[in-house]
């Protein structure tokens, strides 16, 4: 699968799965909340901070534990798509 249908793949995967937290697109109201401003905030370390996140979850900040229930390939796609959204932080 190239980049782009990977990403179109991810987006509506995380549409499903993850907007009703993080906002249609990953565009939450909420700037902690907001996906789009991943690599503003970790730079070179989104990769490991967005896939150690998703697999072992932040309960302290109400983000569930996902590993039981997203394979590799959906964590993949998603993080697919989000790699197109990123913008500077405001």
């Amino acid at each position: 699968m190239d980049d782009q249908a990977q990403a179109q793949e991810g987006r509506s995967l995380f549409n499903q799965t993850c907007a009703h937290c993080h906002g249609p697109d990953a565009a939450a109201g909420q700037p902690e909340r907001n996906l789009r401003h991943l690599r503003a905030r970790y730079g070179s370390d989104m990769d490991d901070v967005f896939r150690s996140t998703v697999i072992n979850g932040r309960l302290d900040k109400g983000m569930p534990v996902w590993a039981e229930v997203l394979d590799a390939k959906t964590i993949d796609a998603i993080y697919g798509f989000l790699k197109t959204v990123q913008e500077d932080a405001e």
